[in-house]
């Protein structure tokens, strides 16, 4: 499992903001031309050109400022990659894909650009190795023009136990290198599970499992290849 979270930066930021920056013109320019088409329809069946004029100009201007505020919302992703293809959160919506699903590849420095939309910034990785999901994704590239496109790696081990939820903490930790000013924050989430006879062991959840779980909670933990996968009342 590979998750990358957090704030774009850099050339991976750059990147994203220059294919924003096209979008937000393609579509400033298409709304325009919708807009004006429609008031001047308007304008002949009315037989009110003034009215027709200043409205056409405040949905024109409206749907820019809409469009602009868009654009200049912060870029952040939210990126999980399974053993069967991406689960991704880049606010703009949840999108998730398999493997064969992928059309294209793109390599930068520090970052791989799937189906030219998406973006894995190595800076970003917060759960995984990022130069064994570089030969993942070539092994995905190789096979693309393949009749049989590579669509899940091997099966991961699962491993059931009945357990119970015994701590949760919340770790806060500093990185540098982010911000010229301060080092910036980030929160680590863990939960401590008794195993019913197989001791007790801990593991990083994210922040939306670490809420939802609750202290003396009782359920089934599912471990895939020695990581937390999921913990509920069934499998």
């Amino acid at each position: 499992m590979w998750t990358f979270r957090g704030k774009y930066l850099g050339a991976a930021k750059n990147f994203l903001l220059e294919r924003k920056k096209k979008r937000f013109k393609l579509f400033s320019i298409l709304f325009s031309i919708a807009i004006v088409i429609i008031f001047t329809i308007m304008a002949i069946t009315l037989s009110d050109v003034i009215f027709c004029c200043v409205g056409a100009i405040v949905c024109i201007l409206f749907c820019n400022i809409v469009l602009f505020i868009d654009y200049k919302r912060e870029l952040k992703c939210d990126i999980q990659i399974l053993n069967d293809g991406f689960y991704i959160d880049n606010g703009d919506g949840q999108v998730s894909f398999a493997f064969y699903k992928v059309a294209q590849l793109d390599y930068a420095e520090n970052f791989i650009v799937v189906n030219k939309m998406y973006v894995l910034q190595k800076e970003l990785l917060v759960e995984g190795d990022w130069e064994e999901l570089k030969i993942l994704l070539k092994k995905v590239q190789d096979s693309l023009d393949t009749e049989e496109p590579m669509y899940q790696i091997e099966e991961p081990e699962s491993l059931f136990y009945t357990a119970t939820v015994k701590r949760k903490r919340i770790y806060q930790k500093f990185v540098t290198g982010v911000s010229t000013v301060v080092p910036v924050s980030q929160y680590q989430y863990f939960v401590l599970f008794d195993l019913e006879g197989n001791g007790e062991i801990e593991y990083e959840v994210g922040q939306e499992v670490f809420e939802n779980i609750k202290e003396e909670q009782e359920g089934v933990l599912v471990v895939v290849n020695n990581n937390f996968f999921s913990f509920g009342e069934s499998v």
